[in-house]
């Protein structure tokens, strides 16, 4: 097996990303990455973490990518969590993210990071996350969403099974 196809393995289950350290994981020489970007069959997306260039896009890969972007550390939060799991409408143009560690990349403007807060993420669509219910009264506190969206988050939430039903009733008491 190639290279490239060690590398096209993996990246197509975490959509179409793969960082250096994973490649050497894989047993693909961390030298090869950027002669893979060189020849155009990967794509620099930032510092370490490559793009598959046939990777056939898909509606969460920008929360995928932006975690990838931030570090091996980095988790979704807040309103990225309940966009990606379709619970209520968010602003699509900001992705938030947390991470357990300093992160001292620069990253793109429409990513909202706070590092150095821990989190016993969880993977929903294989992407580390804050569990929902915490992640509902993060964007709440923060302001990402308003009660009534986070209301609305809450209920699908539960429609869904992603939280109980006493979790769901403390969560909508504590925002009355």
């Amino acid at each position: 097996m190639t290279s490239y196809e060690k590398i096209w393995d993996f990246a197509e289950d975490h959509y179409g990303i793969v960082t250096t350290a994973q490649a050497v994981s894989l047993g693909v020489d961390k030298h090869q990455l950027p002669a893979m970007a060189k020849r155009g069959t990967l794509i620099r997306k930032g510092h370490g973490v490559y793009l598959v260039k046939h990777h056939v896009p898909n509606v969460n890969d920008v929360f995928a990518h932006s975690v990838a972007l931030a570090g091996e550390t980095a988790y979704l939060r807040g309103a990225s969590v309940i966009a990606l799991l379709n619970l209520a409408p968010t602003n699509p143009g900001v992705v938030y993210l947390g991470a357990t560690a300093r992160v001292r990349k620069r990253l793109p403007d429409n990513l909202r990071l706070v590092d150095m807060r821990p989190c016993n993420f969880v993977e929903y669509e294989c992407i580390k996350c804050q569990p929902v219910l915490e992640a509902l009264k993060t964007a709440r506190e923060e302001g990402a969403l308003d009660a009534d969206k986070v209301a609305e988050a809450t209920r699908t939430a539960y429609d869904k099974g992603l939280v109980s039903e006493v979790e769901m009733k403390n969560l909508l008491e504590e925002m009355v």
